[in-house]
């Protein structure tokens, strides 16, 4: 009777285990739109809140950036800047760019500057009241939906990390030439691999 309960076990432990991979398997890697109002191009990302009833984001679900209390996060942005857009967050929201400073009292301003005068505005905030670790869930807002519009982004960085921000590999071309790193693959094969299952 022992030798039955340990092979049951067993055969529940993998079949657990084969579930379990699935499910993970199942979690979207890397970045991607949240709906068709936000597009990639050549490191920037393009946020059309027009037409789109709760706005639109650009997100990453597993984002493994180091980040701690104190740290900085900054982009730039061209478009108009208002009503909590453009904001990011990380940590699924535990902190996010625009509620440090909504009423643009302090000296990090929610909507930045533009220092050059080349209609590319930077902002920089320092992160406060996360859980040290990495950022997790992170997301590029634009939902101000009282004044849709286009925002466009570039050169995230967080706690001095740039950040790509290329979408995820939908395909075993894309792995190719270092894109399995978008998806959060540790190598080419890794990523090749996903799209065998």
């Amino acid at each position: 009777m022992h030798r039955v309960l340990v092979g049951g076990l067993t055969t529940a432990a993998a079949i657990f285990a084969v579930t379990a991979v699935a499910a993970i398997a199942a979690v979207p890697t890397g970045w991607f739109a949240t709906d068709s109002g936000t597009t990639y191009s050549n490191g920037v990302v393009t946020l059309n809140s027009g037409g789109q009833a709760d706005g639109t984001s650009y997100e990453n679900l597993t984002l493994d950036v180091p980040v701690e209390n104190g740290d900085k996060i900054t982009f730039e942005y061209r478009g108009e800047c208002g009503g909590g857009a453009p904001r990011v967050f990380i940590q699924d929201g535990a902190y996010n760019t625009f509620d440090q400073d909504p009423n643009g009292t302090t000296t990090e301003s929610a909507c930045g500057t533009d220092p050059d005068g080349d209609g590319w505005f930077r902002v920089s905030t320092t992160v406060q009241g996360i859980q040290d670790g990495v950022a997790g869930h992170t997301g590029i807002v634009s939902d101000n939906i009282s004044d849709p519009g286009v925002i466009e982004v570039r050169n995230l960085t967080i706690g001095g990390t740039a950040v790509s921000l290329a979408p995820a590999p939908t395909s075993k071309e894309q792995c190719k030439d270092g894109g399995y790193r978008a998806g959060g693959f540790e190598n080419q094969g890794q990523c090749v691999s996903s799209f065998n299952r």
